[in-house]
Parts: structure tokens; sequence; C-alpha cells
């Protein structure tokens, strides 16, 4: 517990508030913006404000003439995050260090200031141990945070669940939020919806919570309450991962003008947002901007590389712009991730058959179709070979199809948005 963390502190770090102990998303130091596996990404706040500069300044003036002044030490750091300077405020808890020893509430603070640099190795190891040392809610979260980074996804929700479950104090909400992104990312559906449940009237007015849980009903197939807890979420805060969602299902609608602002405003928070870029991506396939959908599909392989889904949209974006060769190499990309997955093989028979590969063609589809009897990309690529897609509009038409279909490249998300307004 914290009382515990102090006691054993050398140095009574008076006013290091509890939060810096609890959450690497303390109230305006840290934002909040993280995101599950086809969820949405994360940053952190890196952005310089300069107008806080002499601020910093100052109370760095006041502190290097007391530096055992752990109030001042206190402002520093939390004036340093605040104006987007972690690495600022890194080194003034170093020099803290140097004075204090291992000083485990030091150390706390330290983590903190690694988090918002991104450091996730570093900072979850420094937790890990904190952790080991003094258990307590907030080093749990932070450790968890790391590891959700790092794709440590069963060791950060282990770590978490006591505390979220477990426990007869009630769970800060952002322990509650990260526990679904944990869960989302694990494919526990089902138990993340249980505390969606338990949660809801509780959190029913914290964004990040209902854009983690929008997310969660989203990819669970339950299109209805995702919409709504979308909406919920938007109407509190403009959360990346409500944003995503709300931008999914009117894309799914084929509702382009719609889905469009919705992905920016997510990729304006948060750049590296993986599923926003695929989003635009497919956006710009319905409109037929195939020079946009690959730039975008590109940036969404870039910070989403181990989803398979999103290289088989690289590679259709390029197939569709005739460039063989790297539609090729996205397929293969796809097949690296799993070598046992129908689709892939499928995708990779289309492109040999636009070719004029024949043998190399039939093969990925007698693979396919044994990975997969019901494999519509391996379909395609027959029909190719049989002479039965000379119109480049049927193609096109018959591919996106593919793309949104339940079995296709979106799966249980997307796929079956579309299909659910189809029926």
């Amino acid at each position: 517990m914290v009382s515990n963390l102090r006691h054993h502190s050398r140095v009574a770090w008076h006013r290091l508030s509890r939060r810096r102990l609890i959450s690497g998303l303390a109230e305006g130091c840290i934002s909040d913006k993280l995101c599950g596996p086809l969820l949405p990404g994360h940053q952190h706040m890196q952005h310089q404000d300069n107008a806080g500069l002499p601020q910093i300044e100052r109370y760095e003036t006041y502190l290097a003439s007391d530096p055992d002044n752990g109030t001042l030490l206190g402002s520093v750091v939390d004036l340093c995050l605040a104006a987007g300077q972690p690495e600022r405020a890194e080194k003034h808890v170093r020099v803290a260090l140097t004075r204090k020893g291992q000083d485990p509430y030091l150390l706390s603070i330290l983590g903190h200031t690694l988090l918002a640099q991104q450091h996730w190795q570093s900072a979850t190891e420094l937790f890990e141990a904190l952790l080991a040392r003094y258990p307590d809610a907030g080093l749990a979260y932070n450790f968890s945070l790391g590891c959700l980074w790092l794709g440590r996804w069963h060791e950060g929700w282990q770590a978490l669940a006591p505390y979220v479950e477990g426990s007869a104090v009630r769970p800060a909400a952002a322990s509650v939020t990260l526990a679904l992104r944990l869960l989302h990312r694990l494919g526990e559906l089902g138990h993340a919806r249980t505390l969606i449940q338990h949660f809801n009237d509780l959190l029913s007015q914290d964004a990040a919570f209902l854009g983690a849980a929008s997310a969660v009903c989203l990819d669970g197939g339950d299109l209805e309450q995702a919409l709504l807890l979308s909406e919920a979420s938007l109407a509190h805060g403009r959360t990346v991962e409500a944003l995503v969602v709300a931008g999914s299902i009117a894309l799914a609608r084929t509702d382009v003008d719609a889905a469009v602002p919705l992905f920016q405003e997510a990729l304006a928070a948060s750049g590296t947002e993986a599923r926003a870029w695929a989003g635009l991506g497919m956006a710009s396939m319905l409109r037929k901007d195939l020079p946009a959908a690959q730039l975008q599909f590109e940036k969404a392989v870039h910070y989403m590389p181990s989803h398979i889904g999103t290289w088989h949209l690289l590679a259709w974006a390029r197939l569709y712009g005739g460039f063989l060769a790297s539609a090729t190499s996205a397929f293969q990309s796809a097949l690296d991730l799993d070598h046992n997955f129908g689709e892939s093989h499928g995708g990779m028979a289309v492109v040999q058959a636009t070719a004029g590969q024949r043998s190399a063609a039939e093969a990925s589809i007698a693979r396919a179709i044994g990975l997969d009897n019901e494999c519509l990309s391996a379909r395609y690529a027959q029909m190719l070979l049989n002479g039965e897609l000379h119109d480049s509009d049927r193609f096109h038409a018959l591919a996106m199809r593919l793309l949104f279909s339940r079995g296709g490249t979106f799966g249980r998300s997307i796929g079956d948005i579309v299909q659910s307004y189809q029926d």
C-alpha cells in the first residue's frame, strides 16, 4: 500500500501525491488513449508546452537551492510531465535518487517518467521489482500498463486482477479500463463483458471505460451495445476507442462520409492508431482511391504488424493497383505470421492467378481449401483461372465483399457488422 511504501522510504517525500504511485495515466500528466489488439493504439503526451517553461525554470531554481525538498521535486516533475517534457522530469528524479539511494517512492516516480517516454521495458521491470516488495493497486496498474504495450497481456492481467475483482476496495476507473483492454487482447471477451456489466452503472460517465467497453462489444459481435457505448463515451469525451468503434460501424454501413472524420479525429489524438489507419484505408478503397488506400494500409501494418487481416488489406490494395510483386510480399507477411490460415493462401492464389501462374495458383488454392473448405479468396482465384472475372469492376466488387465477409479480413468485427446490414 502507499502508506507501506512511504514507511519503507528513508525520506518522507511529502506531497509526492498518491496519484504518481497509482496511475501512469495521472490526471493531466500522461494521457489516456489506450487501446487493444484491433483496438486503438496509444500515445502518451509528448508535445512541448513552451508556455510552461518559465514556471518550470523558476521551480528548478528553487529545487537547486533546496534539493532535499520533496514538495519542490514533486512540483517540478508534475510541471515537466504536463509540459510534455518527461526526459527533463526523469533527470530530476535520477538526481534525487543519487542523493537518497534506491528510495522506493522515488523509484515509482521514475517509473512514471519512463512510461511517459514509452520506455515500456525499463518501466515494467522497475514496477515489477517494486510490486514484488510492496503489493499495491497502483504499482500493479503501472506494471500491467507496461505489460499491455509489451504484449505480456497474461502477466498484466494476473497482476491487476486481484485489485479489480478480488478486492473489497472499489477499484479505480483506470484499473477497470486497463483490465478490459488486457482481457480484450487476450481474447477473453466473455470475461470482459462480465466486467462491463459489473461496473457499467458505476462508470456510466467515464469516457475511457465506455470506449474500451464499446471495443469489446464490437469484437464480441454485440453491435447494438457497441454503438450505444461508443456514443455514450463520445458524449463524455473523445476517446480513441469510441471514435474507432463509431467509425467502424459507419464504415460498415458504407457511410464513408461519416466514417472518415471519426478515423481522422482518432489519428489526430493518436497517430499510431493502427485500426484507424486501416479504417481510412477501407474508406479509400470504397472510394476507389487506391494510392491513398495503399499508403494508409502501410501505416496500419507498421503500427500493427502482427495482425494478419491488415496485411491482407494492404495486399488487396496493391493487387487492385496492379502491383503484383508487392501484393505477393504482403500476403507472404501474412503467411509468415500463420501458415495455416486459409485466406492467406487464397489471397496468394488470386495474385498468382492474376499473374498467369496457373500451377502455383492451383497449388495455393488446394492449400487454402484444405485448411478452409469455405475459403472465399480461393473460390475467387478459381473464378479467375476459369476466366469468369474479366470485368475489373466485378472483380473489385467481389473482392470488397470478401474483405467485409464474416470469414474475411475483418472477421467478427466489421465483417459481422456489414453482414448484419446486408442480411
